[in-house]
């Protein structure tokens, strides 16, 4: 592996990352696509809330449901989100183990 190229690539990759989880932050406050985010929820008749009004809030990309994501149990991502939403945290989860082995190979090479 060419070291010259390890920190161009890691920017390609954090950019994209950034771009991706912003776009699903904005998408899934929009009503439209609400049978997208919320197919579980208005399958089974609950109320999904949404602001009505087109404001600057509404398209702001939000973060806030990244720590509380790894705060619930698997049991209530599985009852509330499904098994697809359990597999995407776990797949979360055990990117840590890769940034140590990243972190790790670093140091040793």
């Amino acid at each position: 592996m060419n070291p010259d190229s390890l920190l161009p690539s890691a920017a390609i990759n954090t950019g994209l990352a950034f771009i991706v989880l912003s776009l699903f932050s904005v998408l899934k406050k929009q009503p439209s696509t609400a049978l997208i985010y919320y197919a579980r929820r208005l399958a089974r008749r609950h109320y999904v809330h949404f602001d009505d009004s087109l404001t600057f809030r509404c398209f702001l990309p939000s973060v806030s449901w990244i720590p509380r994501a790894f705060r619930v149990t698997e049991d209530e991502i599985l009852e509330t989100s499904g098994l697809d939403a359990l597999v995407v945290i776990r797949l979360f989860k055990f990117g840590s183990v890769f940034k140590f082995l990243c972190f790790f190979m670093l140091t040793v090479s």
